[in-house]
């Protein structure tokens, strides 16, 4: 299955030939004598590839358990298109106006680690067919674009009341929110601190807004739901699902809109922000929010540990505290309840293994991420060369720091000379908690000494 924001990914690989481009018209003569060229290269997680004519891809998120990769179609450093491709598989690419196939990308090999992952791709003579600067996906027209910031402009509707309001974002702000992880739980989404001064900025905004309209603040809440609302959505369906790349508010605001996942953050961002107790309401395939409001009230809502959360959809205007689109009446939801902010550990590691004489020795580099929504206090890292017997290990380090992780701040950690025996069975295995974290625990596959 492949996931996309716009039409721009092909699953199906074409043959390559010269005989094929000679049938092209005089605009690409000079490359009918095209041969494929296939290159290699092997990216981590974050990593950009340059392809050709402002084309470009980076790699958003690797999973070897799942066998796939996300990755951010972009030209001219603007994102278009981003993909879920898995391993062993080829995909024809196309470029941002869905017309023409520019070059092929193959995932070969994803690394155990989920650190790394190597691909091959051909271009295609096409990817030189458009030569202008494409200046992003644009899902509204009240928009202004410059070298260094976007200005995005919001009109909505509530209660027969008209509302706008405009924001500027800086496109370096942008960039450094495309490389943060997607691997961690939706409620540091909602909490993000880096979120927190634009999403303040909007509650109260909005709390003028509603004062200058003559609306109480009570009606604030409704307001900001109408917004939310209101933004364009990636389809006319409740039903349509999402494309598992949650974004965080900034993200959803910069492009004008997302799909119920990023709706149903940002609106809970801003309500949470404005003092509501909020969860986020899971469907297998879709996501709403659950607000906690006077039990009074009717409509549909969610218990979750004696509190009820009645339900809000954010896909479109129209729906009411407490509708729940009719395709998922009666489906069992995961309610997960935005609690105050917390850490959230996120290991990768890569090695390599030498044998001298009668013992192999293991030397790792080791990548610890705090992904959560808070410092990450304290933090121990132990690492182990585990054995098949249980509660037993060939080697072991434990390194202790009293120092604290920052949200999204990485610590590098270099091991050197774990050993076991030769001839032994063993595997990685690494631990990492803080005072005021869970534990993390990732492991390599089994391999003999």
């Amino acid at each position: 299955m492949l996931t996309f924001l716009s039409g721009c990914i092909d699953t199906q690989t074409q043959n390559v030939s010269e005989e094929k481009y000679s049938e092209q018209n005089t605009s690409i003569e000079s490359v009918n004598d095209f041969e494929p060229v296939y290159y290699t290269q092997t990216l981590k997680r974050t990593g950009v590839l340059e392809i050709d004519n402002g084309y470009s891809l980076k790699i958003l998120n690797i999973s070897k358990q799942n066998k796939n990769i996300l990755i951010s179609f972009r030209k001219d450093g603007n994102e278009y298109a981003t993909g879920t491709l898995f391993e062993n598989k080829t995909y024809n690419i196309k470029d941002t106006n869905d017309d023409n196939s520019i070059y092929t990308i193959t995932i070969v090999r994803i690394y155990d680690n989920s650190f790394s992952v190597d691909l091959s791709y051909t271009i295609y003579p096409e990817i030189f067919l458009e030569t202008g600067i494409y200046e992003g996906k644009i899902t509204q027209t009240d928009v202004k674009i410059n070298s260094d910031s976007i200005t995005r402009y919001y009109r909505w509707e509530y209660d027969n009341t008209d509302f706008s309001v405009g924001y500027e974002y800086n496109k370096d702000a942008y960039d450094a929110y495309s490389g943060r992880s997607r691997n961690r739980n939706f409620s540091h989404f909602v909490n993000d601190p880096y979120d927190d001064e634009l999403i303040s900025m909007i509650t109260e905004q909005m709390a003028e807004l509603a004062e200058s309209n003559g609306y109480s603040r009570d009606e604030v809440p409704y307001i900001v739901m109408a917004f939310v609302q209101s933004l364009p959505y990636v389809s006319d369906s409740a039903s349509a699902g999402y494309d598992e790349y949650p974004r965080f508010p900034f993200e959803t605001l910069y492009h004008g809109g997302g799909d119920c996942e990023d709706s149903s953050i940002l609106l809970a961002a801003l309500l949470y922000d404005m003092g509501y107790g909020v969860a986020l309401v899971e469907f297998p395939g879709h996501m709403g929010v659950g607000v906690k409001v006077a039990d009074s009230l009717e409509g549909s809502y969610f218990d979750y540990s004696g509190v009820r959360y009645y339900y809000l959809e954010t896909t479109n205007s129209g729906w009411e505290v407490g509708m729940i689109p009719d395709e998922y009446t009666g489906v069992e939801a995961s309610v997960q309840p935005v609690l105050k902010s917390y850490p959230q550990l996120q290991i990768a590691f890569s090695g390599n293994a030498r044998r001298i004489k009668y013992v192999t020795y293991a030397d790792l580099e080791i990548e610890i991420t705090n992904v959560g929504s808070d410092v990450a206090e304290d933090l121990v890292i132990y690492t182990t060369l585990e054995s098949t017997t249980e509660n037993m290990v060939w080697d072991e380090l434990r390194t202790e720091t009293h120092e604290g992780l920052d949200v999204d701040e990485t610590v590098n950690y270099t091991i050197s000379n774990l050993k076991v025996p030769e001839g032994n069975t063993y595997r990685v295995g690494i631990w990492a908690w803080g005072s005021n974290s869970e534990t993390e625990y990732v492991y390599s596959d089994w391999t003999t000494a």
